[in-house]
């Protein structure tokens, strides 16, 4: 079984599971073919690899050029949070303000235009910017 993650908007994405290897999704999908296990859902698509996990979005990759950019402390906040933690957490095991986190949230919310914390974290992994771990 595969995990995959389907992004249909910036801000929504669905979880399920699919009978098949990581690379045969990956390769289907990116075909043309994701009716095949994405009946549901509307195209194009595109699909990634990362891990055991396949990401789905509806378009085709980012170039990296077009990635923003993270600092190497934003990149360990970001980690940080999709592992579950809090600001106040992710503080105390960097040695940081809380304020500081908080500040490093905000940015790297305005640059991948998220509204929330989870957004940030759904958006990071749909681009490519951290991998979540399964």
């Amino acid at each position: 079984m595969t995990r995959v993650l389907i992004f249909t908007a910036p801000d929504a994405f669905g979880v399920m599971e699919v009978d098949a290897p990581a690379e045969r999704v990956v390769s289907t999908i990116n075909r043309g073919q994701w009716e095949t296990y994405l009946p549901d859902e509307p195209g194009p698509l595109y699909a990634r690899q990362q891990g055991q996990v396949v990401v789905v979005t509806l378009s085709a990759p980012v170039l990296a050029e077009d990635l923003p950019k993270l600092s190497r402390r934003e990149h360990q906040v970001l980690v940080l949070l999709g592992d579950g933690l809090t600001t106040a957490e992710i503080a105390l095991q960097l040695g940081l303000r809380p304020r500081t986190v908080r500040g490093y949230v905000a940015s790297m919310k305005a640059r991948l235009e998220a509204h929330n914390i989870q957004q940030l974290v759904a958006r990071a992994v749909a681009l490519g910017l951290f991998r979540p771990e399964v």
